[in-house]
C-alpha cells in the first residue's frame, strides 16, 4: 500500500528534510510555497495579509509518497529534522493512494515514481 504525505513545515527546513527522505529512497517531491493561517500561525514569525484574511506564517509543502514499509521512518525524519519545538512547527497529513500512473510512460504505482 503506497501512502501520501502531506507537510507543511518551516521554509528553512526544506532542503535538509528533502536530503533526509533522499536517504530513504523518496524518488519524488512536489514542494510549494503556502500560507498557514489560523493555528498554523507561528506567533513569533509572522505577516499579515487583508488578502489571506489575517495573520499568516510563510511555509513549504513538501508532497511525496511512501510504501507503507517506509511510512514510519519517513515520520520519524521529519519530526527530526523540522521540529524546532516551538509553535508553527507544521502538521503532517498521510492519505492512502490507490494507484499512481507515470504520465510519460504508463508505469503504475512503485515503477510510476522512478
Amino acid at each position: 500500500m503506497l501512502k501520501e504525505l502531506t507537510t507543511i513545515v518551516r521554509t528553512e527546513s526544506v532542503a535538509h528534510l528533502v536530503s533526509e527522505l533522499e536517504k530513504l529512497d523518496v524518488t519524488r517531491f512536489w514542494v510549494s510555497h503556502v500560507h498557514a493561517l489560523g493555528a498554523g500561525v507561528d506567533p513569533g514569525d509572522y505577516r499579515v495579509s487583508f488578502e489571506d484574511g489575517g495573520a499568516y506564517s510563510e511555509k513549504a509543502k513538501v508532497e511525496f509518497i511512501v510504501d507503507q514499509e517506509t511510512l514510519e521512518a519517513a515520520l520519524a525524519v521529519i519530526r527530526d529534522h523540522c521540529a524546532t519545538g516551538r509553535r508553527g512547527d507544521g502538521v503532517v497529513v498521510v492519505s492512502d493512494v490507490d494507484t499512481v500512473v507515470n504520465v510519460r510512460t504508463g508505469d503504475r504505482n512503485r515503477l510510476a515514481l522512478l
